[in-house]
């Protein structure tokens, strides 16, 4: 195992969302209030709210963020990364998505600009085994872990979510996570909603066989998992084994 880390500094704040149903449809199920994106409508039916039942870590003020780097040297691409939380549910997140080449991924509208600026989208079986020796595509319940290391002092909508990019509601991101919209790819292979929706695979699926993704839209503030179509494709964000 490799670890290529340097360091750097800043500061930044996060949220995160993701929902939906058991149902398959070409949009994933989002956030927890019926809504209409560019693409569909938004179903709430069967949205859960991120467990608190996480450790709640004692760093969930905002504070002065360190990031460190590490590079995949597999296509030597160097990625920021940022630690969330203290003590032992303390976690090394990297703090942009992953852009790693692999079969059956692809760049929004198959333009490699937006991988370059959003990252790669990977159907959920993908999604599974494209981060770097020493990371991994983290589950549900590390999500939640996330959300329980920022702590309730920050709207949930907002602490993972990027300063820009978002058209109506920007994020404070105070810890570092900057989420984008970088839309995703649906089942029938159609590119949707950039600037409007970030979408990430967990390593979790349902008793349906559905993987459970978290979803954050432009349109509404709250935080959520939901089960999707595997053949979605969606953001990557790797986590450090620990």
């Amino acid at each position: 195992m490799k670890k290529l880390i340097c360091c750097a500094t800043t500061i930044i704040a996060l949220s995160i969302v993701g929902c939906g149903d058991d149902s398959v449809s070409n949009s994933p199920n989002n956030s927890s209030t019926i809504g209409e994106s560019s693409s569909s409508a938004i179903n709430s039916s069967t949205a859960q709210t991120l467990s608190s039942s996480a450790t709640v870590s004692s760093s969930s003020v905002a504070k002065e963020i360190v990031f460190e780097t590490m590079t995949d040297p597999r296509n030597d691409q160097t990625y920021k990364t940022v630690v969330i939380g203290e003590g032992e549910s303390a976690q090394t997140w990297m703090a942009e998505n992953l852009n790693y080449d692999y079969a059956s991924s692809y760049c929004y509208s198959n333009n490699n600009f937006y991988c370059q600026k959003y990252g790669r989208l990977y159907p959920w079986d993908v999604a599974q085994k494209v981060c770097p020796e020493g990371w991994h595509l983290p589950s549900k319940e590390e999500f939640e872990q996330l959300s329980a290391n920022m702590g309730d002092s920050f709207t949930p909508g907002t602490r993972i979510r990027s300063t820009t990019e978002w058209p109506d509601i920007d994020g404070t991101d105070n810890f570092g996570f900057g989420a984008l919209p970088a839309g995703y790819r649906d089942a029938s292979f159609k590119f949707n909603n950039l600037g409007e929706t970030a979408h990430f695979w967990t390593s979790s699926e349902n008793d349906n066989g559905q993987g459970i993704g978290l979803s954050l839209t432009d349109h509404f503030d709250s935080e959520a998992t939901s089960a999707n179509d595997k053949h979605f494709a969606f953001s990557v964000r790797c986590l450090k084994n620990k």
